[in-house]
Order: structure tokens, then C-alpha cells, then sequence
């Protein structure tokens, strides 16, 4: 077979998939497959599989069509315009967390500001600001161990690992909060009633704990709250949040130590970033 003869083969098998995958999500396994670029696929075209290649190809199929993301499948997910290695152990980074850099990067931060990301993941937030802003230093804290693990390896694939300190603690326990400039956080904000609504792409391949906050998805950005009233005064806290919880941020900032500023939208219109400071 050609590579379009089992591209076409393959998109036909993603369309009848019930979870409604995209059809580009064939060049990039292919693609990976060859170890070539989805320009270099499509220009080869006319080119045999050999079998050996096409059973290689089969098998990420395979995977793909049982619902693992495909993220995982190629052990990368792009990020802010960087590729950040990511596997079953952390989150997959998702394009609104990007807004969160991008708030971050418009506060007018000092040109060597120190930065907490608390929940870390693969890092993708603390390596991507400490790439953004080259005088930064960053501490990462996430409860997972193996977590911390990836943070690691991507630190130091963007070659910042001499800036970040990686600490394994729940929120910001252990962590002088003394003289930060910024803290970021994409914590976990599903509540355990939202399952239900979830794609299985989601709930049996990601890791649970950093997905569900309980009981309610907005728990754990409360007690957050509340670890972080040590900080200084004027100090930003940036948060992700879910849709729908800005107005349970806000009556939770009220008797906190915090002072909502402003939340911000994202693409789809949803309220995603919340922008708060230490009063």
C-alpha cells in the first residue's frame, strides 16, 4: 500500500470512532511512524509502506482508537510554541493554560522576578515563563513524585533546570514564600460530580489526581487561597479555573487574603484565568 492509500484507510477508521478523534490525528502517527515531518508525509505520497513500517503504524493506530490520546502516543504535546514531553503521568498541557502565560507576561513583572507554579505537572507553565522571561527563577511544587520527574526532563530540554527547583509538596507547604514576585497555578478544579460529562480520553487515561478537586471543583482553589496568605503584599496569584467558577472565586476571595482583580476569558469566551493580588 502507498502512504495516501493507508492515510485514506486510516482517517476512515478514526471518522467511525464514537469519541469523533481529528482525522489529521493519521499524518501525525504516521508521520512519527516514518520519523518525518507531516510536509515530508504528504509529499511522499505515492510512496510504498513496507510491512514492517505499516505494522508499526497499525499498532499506534490501535492505541489511538481505544481512546488514548495521542499526546501520549508521541510522548509530546506542543505548548506556547515549545514541546514539552509528557507521558501518563502528568496532565496534557491545553491551549487555555496558555492565557495564563500570557497574563502573566503583560503584568509588568520585575526584569528578575521568582515565580512558585504550585501543581507543576510537566512543568510546562514554571519552563515556559523561565524561557519567557530569562532573568526568572522559579520553584515548582506537585504531591507526584513522578510528576516532578517530568517537570525535570523538560526543564531540562528548554534548558532552564538551573533556574527552577523542583520540590514535592502538597500546594505551597515547604516553600518560603518570602520575596516571590508571582505565583501560578493550573490545579485540579473538576469536581467529582462532573465524571459523568467527561470524555473516556480524559477519565482513563489522565491522572486522576490531577484532574478532580474535592468535593467540589473550586475546594482545592479555596484552600489554596488560604496556604498562599503568607505572601507579600501586592504579590499576583494567577489561577486557572473551570468554566462556570469565577463567582465561587470571587465570594472565596472576599474573606481571603486576596484581592480578585480581574478574570479572563479564553477563546471560547469562558472565564478561564483568574487574576488575583495579595492585599
Amino acid at each position: 500500500m502507498t502512504i495516501d492509500q493507508v492515510l485514506l484507510s486510516a482517517r476512515a477508521r478514526l471518522a467511525e470512532a464514537e469519541f469523533e478523534p481529528a482525522l489529521r490525528e493519521a499524518n501525525l502517527l504516521l508521520a512519527r511512524t516514518l520519523e518525518c515531518s507531516e510536509a515530508q508525509l504528504v509529499a511522499r505520497g505515492s510512496d510504498d509502506l513496507d510491512n514492517s513500517r505499516l505494522a508499526r503504524f497499525l499498532e499506534l493506530l490501535d492505541r489511538r482508537l481505544t481512546g488514548e490520546p495521542v499526546a501520549y502516543i508521541l510522548g509530546e504535546k506542543e505548548f506556547f510554541g515549545r514541546t514539552f514531553f509528557v507521558d501518563r503521568r502528568v496532565l496534557i498541557p491545553r491551549p487555555e493554560t496558555e492565557h495564563l502565560v500570557e497574563v502573566a507576561l503583560d503584568l509588568g513583572l520585575p526584569t528578575e522576578p521568582r515565580i512558585l507554579d504550585i501543581g507543576t505537572g510537566s512543568g510546562c507553565l514554571a519552563v515556559t515563563l523561565l524561557a519567557e522571561m530569562p532573568g526568572s527563577r522559579a520553584v515548582a511544587t506537585d504531591v507526584s513524585l513522578a510528576a516532578l520527574r517530568v517537570a525535570e526532563r523538560n526543564a531540562n530540554r528548554h534548558g532552564v533546570f538551573e533556574k527552577l527547583d523542583l520540590v514535592a509538596a502538597d500546594l505551597a507547604s515547604a516553600v518560603d514564600l518570602a520575596g516571590l514576585q508571582l505565583v501560578v497555578s493550573n490545579p485540579p478544579y473538576i469536581g467529582r460530580d462532573e465524571v459523568a460529562s467527561l470524555s473516556p480520553e480524559i477519565t482513563e487515561f489522565e491522572p486522576e489526581a490531577a484532574l478532580f478537586a474535592s468535593p467540589a471543583g473550586h475546594s482545592l482553589l479555596e484552600r489554596l487561597l488560604a496556604t498562599l496568605s503568607d505572601l507579600q503584599s501586592g504579590t499576583p496569584l494567577l489561577l486557572e479555573i473551570g468554566a462556570g467558577q469565577a463567582e465561587s472565586i470571587a465570594k472565596a476571595a472576599e474573606s481571603s487574603a486576596f484581592i480578585l482583580e480581574t478574570v479572563h476569558p479564553d477563546l471560547a469566551g469562558i472565564e478561564r484565568v483568574v487574576q488575583l493580588r495579595r492585599r
